[in-house]
């Protein structure tokens, strides 16, 4: 289940920091009631000693934005847009009845009131689709070699298409509760493909952003549309559409 949410402000623009995933993370989180925020938080859904938390969350939409570089800072004209999913929906709908009820909202030090919110309705999945991320696509691997180190995957190394197969087949069995074997999976650039680095707790993270071709069996990528592509979604990464 998916939400389009709209947030207003008394004020012209809001300002971030530069890397703000964390913020609007942190503001999603407080918009869940207390037990169901701490069991995404601390525990989440557990697969051979990983957790997942299945649910992901868009980009910051705005009709303009100002870098503020020396100060590590962003300006966002509102009103502002965000879209948050989950393959679990009663956290969606649980973030919607918070946020209809919500007199303000609190995005860091920013105060904001809710504009609308809308139910997106899902898409009719096809075995091949065009999708377009609204969050980038993260993929790596861990490696120890005295001290451990991340090495991410671009779409063009096979190891992109390789870890996103891996994910998804996770979170299907998770969400299913099924076992699921190899299954038919094709993801490739369809158009220009833009590398975006972020820092998440000041820790580096490299991503990709653009449109992708992707051929599946449709009714599995149903079920884990909504928790996102790739790795690391609970910080923002991941969230795509049909195009």
């Amino acid at each position: 289940m998916r939400l389009k949410i709209s947030f207003v402000s008394e004020q012209e623009y809001i300002t971030l920091p530069l890397h703000h995933n964390k913020t609007v993370q942190g503001m999603f989180y407080k918009s869940l009631p207390k037990p169901l925020s701490d069991f995404l938080h601390e525990m989440g859904f557990f697969y051979n000693g990983r957790r997942f938390k299945l649910f992901t969350f868009s980009k910051i939409q705005s009709s303009h934005f100002i870098p503020i570089k020396n100060k590590k800072r962003i300006k966002y004209k509102t009103p502002i847009t965000l879209f948050i999913s989950s393959g679990v929906d009663e956290f969606t709908k649980n973030w919607g009845d918070f946020l209809l009820k919500s007199h303000r909202i609190l995005l860091g030090k920013n105060e904001l009131y809710l504009g609308s919110i809308e139910a997106i309705k899902t898409p009719v999945f096809k075995e091949e689709m065009l999708i377009r991320t609204l969050s980038p696509i993260t993929v790596y691997r861990t490696f120890e070699n005295e001290r451990k180190y991340y090495r991410y995957y671009s779409p063009q190394e096979p190891e992109f298409q390789e870890l996103i197969s891996e994910n998804i087949r996770k979170k299907f069995e998770i969400l299913s509760g099924k076992k699921l074997d190899k299954f038919p999976i094709q993801i490739q650039p369809a158009g220009k493909i833009r590398k975006v680095l972020f820092k998440y707790k000041d820790f580096p993270i490299e991503a990709y952003e653009g449109t992708f071709k992707i051929k599946t069996d449709p009714e599995m990528f149903k079920a884990v549309y909504d928790t996102g592509l790739g790795a690391k979604n609970s910080q923002g990464f991941g969230m795509i559409e049909v195009i």
